[in-house]
């Protein structure tokens, strides 16, 4: 077992950030592999085959991970010339497995990377996302509790959430093209103390008003932005989309349904009172013919005087 702050055991089959990146890449590739760690991705990509260049800062950590490199290189990814010694080489993956939180500013290091990419290459990253429902309460209690890992990590200089990173990646120059979330309960997390102490009432509230509220980590494909991953990009981001408006197509529909039977159903009402109405109509001409024509006849005339006296003899 490696002694590391960062070594853990993953299952490559599982849904870790770590195993969904390393099986982004494909057996037998070229992969630059940016802050290795304990080489928990690394690992992986040597069992598929991979030829991994594995850069890191730390020299010890490194020595960790060169049984799983074809090559390593000791460098800061914050000094400029840190990819030197890789001129002229290129790669079918780059990977920055939860690093860029680590660095002051990040667009300095992704904007390198275009010149280390193949045609059809890729970025692939994971990044904690900074509005997990755990930091949320957390800034509800007036803290933001760093810890020795985890989302506030006490080594962590930069925080995202989803916008965020698409905003950082569009700066430069590149395009998701695949979006992956690695989802866990805020009761679940290492900051779950914070979330219990809120009362049922509010952690409804903030799990349907808080996005991406369950995301514990981002993981993301990008591409450089050539019309092609533009267009890709506007096609992922309308099948992301769509649902929300296929939920509000399918309440509106519903409701549409609902209008139009009660309008048919007062249609029907307003027939049936029409036809009561005529019908009434009919009777009330039928009587009022019944009474001309008693009011014409003999006997109507005859028994005049005696109406009169039976009105007398009345009032």
């Amino acid at each position: 077992m490696i002694k590391h702050r960062y070594a853990h055991e993953i299952d490559p089959n599982g849904g870790s950030a770590a195993a969904v990146l390393a099986r982004m890449v494909q057996p037998g590739q070229r992969v630059l592999e940016l802050g290795t760690g304990p080489g928990t991705v690394t690992r992986i990509l040597h069992s598929k085959g991979c030829k991994v260049t594995g850069v890191e800062m730390d020299p010890e950590t490194l020595a960790t991970c060169a049984p799983f490199c074809k090559r390593t290189l000791q460098a800061n990814l914050e000094d400029p010339n840190w990819a030197a010694p890789l001129a002229g080489e290129s790669f079918d993956a780059i990977i920055c497995a939860d690093v860029l939180e680590h660095l002051r500013d990040p667009r300095p290091l992704l904007n390198q990377l275009h010149g280390f990419l193949k045609p059809g290459g890729s970025v692939l990253m994971s990044l904690p996302n900074a509005s997990h429902l755990t930091i949320v309460a957390s800034l509800l209690g007036g803290r933001f509790p760093y810890q020795k890992n985890g989302l506030l990590d006490h080594t962590h200089l930069k925080f995202y959430g989803r916008e965020d990173l698409d905003v950082l990646l569009r700066e430069c120059g590149l395009l998701w093209q695949y979006w992956h979330t690695v989802q866990v309960d805020p009761a679940q997390a290492e900051l779950k103390t914070y979330w219990h102490q809120l009362d049922e009432a509010t952690q409804a509230l903030l799990k349907n008003k808080c996005a991406d509220g369950e995301v514990y980590q981002h993981v993301v494909l990008a591409q450089p932005a050539t019309e092609t991953a533009h267009l890709n990009a506007l096609i992922l981001e309308k099948q992301r989309v769509k649902p929300q408006y296929e939920d509000q197509f399918l309440k509106l529909k519903e409701e549409l349904s609902r209008i139009r039977e009660s309008e048919a159903n007062a249609k029907e009402t307003l027939k049936w009172t029409a036809n009561q109405l005529e019908n009434h109509k009919l009777s009330i001409a039928e009587l009022k013919a019944e009474i001309l024509t008693l009011q014409q006849s003999t006997s109507w005339k005859i028994t005049a005087p005696l109406r009169k006296l039976i009105q007398k003899i009345s009032t």
